[in-house]
């Protein structure tokens, strides 16, 4: 077992262990119902707080977010390029631009 975690989360990172998106957690955050410290313009959140909220370990959280790091990343979706030469148009249909 680390014992050379963080001992805080960035809100993206709290969202990813709370099955959230990023949106939804700074909701959290600002509404009060997670707990946060203010560095600056940064927002963190510690982890103790959101493992105690959860009622599991620290080291339960961990084991989350180094599980989300192994996730394949997504494939970048296709650009449509329209007005370049030689570029494929991915829409046939007529328009008026």
């Amino acid at each position: 077992m680390r014992t050379d975690h963080p001992l805080t989360l960035t809100v993206e990172q709290a969202g990813h262990v709370l099955g959230i998106g990023r949106s939804t957690a700074y909701e959290l955050v600002h509404s009060g119902d997670l707990k946060r410290i203010h560095l600056r313009r940064r927002i963190v959140i510690p982890v103790a707080h959101l493992a105690e909220r959860l009622g599991v370990t620290t080291a339960d959280v961990w084991t989350v977010l180094a599980a989300g790091q192994v996730r394949p990343p997504r494939p970048p979706a296709p650009r449509a390029s329209i007005g370049r030469p030689g570029a494929s148009v991915l829409n046939e249909a007529p328009t008026l631009f």
